[in-house]
């Protein structure tokens, strides 16, 4: 039983794992029925009856559902995969592949070392193509300067920052080819309804389009149980393994992570980010290591100068790559936005309602409130609004 192969993969490829391998090649072994062949192998037998360990017919087992959820804890599913690995080992003929989701390996690399001498990607080893760049520093030239052109025309105002912005990433691709940097961070503030979380959603598009979005509110993290909210609690706390932060990480290939309302966390969650920024990695209370090398990290919240210097400590400020403050737009750029979002949702619903909406006549509506509306969430709300009026009279 000595040399076996695990073989992990990403949850995010299962679909094309499964189309290329077919599911009825594939043993999706459950803790449940684990529990129940042990029970029958325990059976007491007849005198002189020889109990037979009956193998599966799969050439691939997935160990993923033995270990999910409550089962998390290695003397949880360590029997459960014992047996199952004799039993699937019974014909020695047989070539036989143990799967799991790569978030569980290393536990099982260190737990059953005398089963599993290495492990190996599914994906590499299927030959499926995943060569989709998700991440900032594997972006050539051409990419960086479409990211620059998809920010001028998405984000509206503080055209100062976005200079900013583009320059600082040009400078962390350099020193993260290097060795010398891992994670990219950001601390963007100011008012609300300006961009500062449009920023990071905007890069994730960009990025990894296809991709779920990685953001974290930190407002709600304010109390002693914070830490454990955001990457689980520790082993022996039955349904509470898992943390926010950990999960969406795990569930997604984007490179980009909003972390909002930064000002609001707890001194524990800040001593996190400080670790995390510092080391590029962190471990989640389950004993698991997240690699975030390439990453982009978004800090966003609405305190003024004053305040970032008393609430945040001067030893994470130094971790920042880049520290701005946006402003309120000025009124020919909430002009720009107005004329920007009336011609998509006109054009959209005169397609698809039949309607025949002008444009010049919204902008012109909108714009008499423009002194009052600083905010483009509030912009935004009232074009949806005037819209809306006009398709319900017609």
């Amino acid at each position: 039983m000595e040399g076996l192969t695990l073989y992990t993969y990403d949850r995010k490829n299962w679909n094309a794992i499964a189309e290329r391998i077919q599911l009825k090649n594939i043993k999706i072994l459950t803790a449940q029925e684990m529990s129940y062949i042990m029970a029958i192998q325990g059976a007491p037998q007849k005198e002189g009856e020889q109990k037979a360990l009956l193998p599966f017919p799969q050439e691939y087992y997935d160990f993923s559902l033995l270990i999910s959820g409550d089962n998390e804890r290695v003397d949880a599913w360590s029997g459960h995969l014992i047996t199952a690995i004799q039993l699937a080992s019974v014909d020695p003929t047989a070539d036989k592949k143990y799967i799991v989701d790569k978030k569980y390996a290393n536990d099982i690399l260190n737990t059953l070392f005398y089963f599993f001498s290495r492990s190996e990607s599914l994906e590499k080893f299927l030959s499926l193509d995943d060569r989709t760049i998700t991440n900032i520093v594997e972006c050539n030239n051409d990419n960086i300067v479409s990211l620059e052109q998809y920010l001028n025309v998405n984000l509206f105002g503080n055209q100062k920052f976005k200079v900013r912005l583009i320059q600082e990433l040009k400078r962390f691709r350099i020193f993260n080819k290097l060795g010398d940097r891992k994670v990219f961070s950001a601390f963007v503030c100011g008012p609300s309804g300006i961009g500062k979380t449009l920023t990071a959603k905007l890069l994730h598009d960009f990025l990894a389009p296809n991709e779920r979005y990685i953001k974290i509110n930190l407002g709600n993290y304010s109390d002693h149980n914070a830490l454990s909210s955001l990457i689980g609690s520790p082993r022996g706390y039955i349904g509470s393994s898992k943390g926010e932060l950990s999960s969406k990480i795990a569930d997604s290939k984007s490179t980009v992570i909003l972390i909002d309302e930064f000002e609001k966390a707890s001194q524990e969650v800040h001593n996190f980010f400080l670790e995390l920024l510092a080391d590029g990695k962190f471990t989640d209370s389950q004993g698991r290591e997240y690699d975030l090398d390439k990453y982009i990290i978004i800090f966003t919240s609405n305190i003024d100068e004053n305040e970032y210097n008393r609430i945040i400590p001067p030893e994470l400020r130094s971790r920042f790559d880049l520290v701005y403050r946006m402003t309120l737009l000025s009124d020919l750029e909430k002009m720009a936005y107005i004329r920007y979002k009336t011609d998509y949702y006109v054009k959209r619903v005169n397609e698809l309602m039949g309607t025949a909406l002008e444009i010049d006549d919204i902008i012109e509506h909108i714009g008499v409130n423009l002194k009052r509306l600083n905010n483009i969430r509030f912009i935004t709300r009232e074009i949806e609004q005037y819209i809306a009026s006009i398709v319900e009279e017609q």
